[in-house]
């Protein structure tokens, strides 16, 4: 994998763990969930552009649906990447 396929791999995985943990307590009938994140750099414009698509597979209704895009959002890997970042560098 690049640099910016593990980015984005640790996107896919985390919304996948934070899903799946939220539909197992509220024991829904979710058969699978297929996520696909794609990830692109405008270095130009200095944007960094993440498109993340999520299938749900099972019996969710449309307010089920909402509330799995809330949580998917919530995600630790999606909070650090849409807060402010900061990297401290120290050679050694």
């Amino acid at each position: 994998f690049s640099p910016s396929e593990l980015l984005a791999s640790s996107l896919a995985s985390c919304t996948l763990i934070t899903l799946r943990m939220y539909i197992n307590r509220k024991q829904w009938e979710v058969t699978e969930i297929n996520i696909k994140v794609d990830f692109e750099r405008d270095l130009d414009q200095k944007v960094s552009l993440f498109t993340r698509k999520i299938e749900i597979i099972g019996e969710v209704d449309d307010k089920q649906r909402q509330r799995l895009e809330t949580i998917a959002n919530s995600c630790p890997i999606h909070k650090t990447l849409t807060n402010s970042i900061e990297i401290k560098t120290t050679l050694i």
